[in-house]
């Protein structure tokens, strides 16, 4: 942190003037997803030339999350809980049967030594456990199969592997809507990649995997009634946890919280309660400007030196805090230039708003509780059964209470594991593993002491 006279100018680049109570902080957050993916970009790879689909503007969205979540106590604490809720116990073979009076019955199966021999060589938990990753993080995960090169009829499934989401990207679909190569690559936010930085993968079709795959090794026809070895032994299976309106990298709900504020509002918090321990200041009004704001006058003005870099921002913060002086006391007025989203939302180069602040001590702690419960919520999160109480929130919970979220919890992760757990009912098929084999996640359901000794049991069912 720097002082100039009535300006605190924070390391991240925001500000606040001390004299007019005002904080500076950068509207980038908000404005992640304003604007549409780039255009498709070609890349080569293997010596063959693809177009790349940008995920996000700048091709690097993966990376922001990521980035943002580490900021957020709140936002890494609910990821994490509900990654850990989703892989339970891991996957488990089984047998399903129904007895006479039609009750499910679900065995665990510890007796055959081929599929024993995958999962051990594979560390299909360890797999699982990243896919759980990459889907609670991007709702999208590139697994991928490597097959043996025997003949067709004996061809099976030997690895399988979690292609890292945040270094994934697809090739833009042809001309009937299907998307034919991954292209792997730990540089995309560079920009500037080359050749040897790529690996491109050819992709089985999203919605039939399994029948493509064995009509890629000629044990079915395809369309035209042909049988063929296309002699390719290694491919990516999509899978996402699919959203409105997106055909390459899916939205997770959760994101709303970044597009709508309230992300900002959590991080802004402990940021300014730190200097406001340390310098006494309340924030009466709070200056949002454009990400670009300075790299756009840096640029018009050439300016590429560090240091003047630096002079020139403190100049531009001392305009406005001149500006700002005496705001609530006069009839000042502003102009402001925007741009329009493809939504049609105005998106403002400076905007400033007042805060009403109406402490006496304990500052921002009911912000602080509310936005915490904000996240909790909209992660799907209860705060008591992490064992968190954000701001002393009202209502007690008993243990019994506690159980019936974490089992209500587990239900609704159900949908996300057996999307992650699609994949070995392919590699099931061409393996040719007995057709009474299953493939579930037990839970771990809490009880009391009276009924289990350790106060949880597992259930298979």
């Amino acid at each position: 942190m720097k002082k100039d006279n009535n300006t605190i100018l924070f390391p991240n680049g925001t500000a606040f003037f001390k004299n007019t109570q005002a904080a500076v902080v950068f509207a980038s957050s908000k404005e992640m997803f304003s604007n549409p993916d780039a255009e498709p970009k070609a890349i080569k790879a293997g010596a063959k030339e693809y177009k790349v689909v940008p995920w996000g503007e700048d091709n690097d969205l993966p990376q922001q999350i990521i980035e943002k979540v580490g900021k957020s106590p709140d936002m890494s604490t609910g990821l994490l809980f509900n990654i850990n809720v989703g892989f339970s116990e891991g996957i488990t073979p089984c047998r399903i049967s129904v007895d006479e009076k039609g009750v499910k019955k679900v065995t665990p199966v510890f007796d055959n030594v081929e599929i024993n021999t995958f999962f051990e060589h594979n560390d299909i938990n360890g797999f699982f456990l990243e896919q759980l990753i990459d889907m609670n993080y991007f709702f999208n995960t590139f697994p991928e199969i490597i097959l043996d090169q025997e003949k067709p009829a004996s061809r099976k499934v030997v690895e399988i592997n979690s292609k890292e989401a945040a270094f994934s990207r697809w090739e833009e679909m042809d001309d009937n809507g299907i998307i034919k190569n991954h292209l792997y690559s730990a540089k995309w936010a560079e920009g500037s990649i080359e050749e040897k930085d790529v690996e491109a993968t050819p992709v089985l079709h999203s919605k039939r995997p399994i029948l493509d795959l064995l009509r890629r090794i000629g044990r079915e026809k395809d369309l035209k009634g042909q049988t063929k070895d296309e002699q390719q032994f290694r491919y990516i299976v999509p899978v996402n946890f699919p959203t409105p309106g997106r055909f390459y990298y899916q939205k997770p709900y959760w994101y709303s919280l970044i597009e709508s504020g309230w992300y900002d509002f959590a991080t802004f918090i402990p940021e300014f309660k730190k200097y406001l321990i340390q310098n006494g200041m309340t924030i009466k009004y709070i200056i949002y400007i454009a990400d670009d704001y300075f790299p756009d006058i840096f640029t018009r003005e050439g300016i590429n030196d560090e240091a003047k870099q630096t002079a020139r921002i403190k100049k531009e913060y001392a305009d406005l805090n001149k500006y700002t002086t005496g705001i609530s006391n006069t009839g000042k007025s502003m102009i402001s230039f925007y741009k329009q989203s493809p939504q049609g939302d105005k998106q403002y180069r400076i905007e400033i708003k007042a805060v009403e602040n109406q402490f006496k001590g304990g500052e921002y702690l009911k912000d602080s509780a509310e936005v915490s419960n904000m996240i909790g919520y909209t992660l799907g999160v209860h705060h008591s059964i992490i064992g968190a109480n954000p701001g002393g929130a009202s209502g007690s919970f008993s243990g019994s209470d506690k159980r019936e979220l974490f089992i209500i919890k587990q239900a609704l992760m159900k949908p996300m594991v057996d999307r992650l757990i699609r994949i070995l009912y392919l590699v099931k098929i061409i393996n040719k593993w007995p057709a009474d084999i299953y493939f579930t996640v037990p839970h771990i359901t809490l009880t009391t002491l009276d009924k289990n000794k350790t106060g949880s049991e597992t259930k298979t069912e």
